[in-house]
């Protein structure tokens, strides 16, 4: 048998990201040097055994700080070799939202470098990463059919 090499070692990756809504209905973004600077959700790899749920909720307690409650899977997606991400890579990939339950934000220096409270408009004018403009949109959407 052929074996097949590939350019994604780690082949494909199950990841989530984690739209947090504050209060006043703004989102939580982050500024990351692994995404080539640009703004993303806090978030990265579920673990074997963990639920989507469960993998970004603590990738949350210990990228962010925060303490959340879960609404659901937001989006969901799939980037392959995406050029700003620091690696080649291929993921699979859940947008889960929370309600934040605190404004807490302990930064933990190093995956991220930065973070904002944006409304969605604001975030949709940022530098941010292609699949969270997607991911805001749907958001935006899903905000006026729960407001109506």
């Amino acid at each position: 048998m052929k074996k097949t090499v590939t350019k994604f070692p780690r082949g494909v990756e199950v990841v989530g990201g984690a739209v947090i809504e504050n209060n006043q209905g703004k989102l939580l973004l982050t500024k990351s040097s692994k995404w080539n600077n640009k703004w993303v959700w806090p978030g990265g790899h579920i673990e074997p055994g963990e639920t989507i749920i469960d993998g970004v909720k603590r990738e949350i307690e210990e990228e962010v700080g925060l303490t959340v409650e879960p609404i659901g899977i937001l989006a969901w997606g799939e980037t392959i070799d995406n050029k700003n991400f620091h690696r080649p890579s291929h993921f699979v990939y859940f947008h889960v939202h929370f309600k934040a339950l605190d404004d807490k934000i302990t930064l933990d220096n190093l995956e991220l470098q930065e973070y904002k409270w944006v409304t969605p408009q604001e975030a949709l004018t940022m530098d941010i990463e292609v699949s969270c403009t997607k991911t805001i949109k749907k958001f935006m959407k899903f905000s006026k059919k729960k407001n109506k």
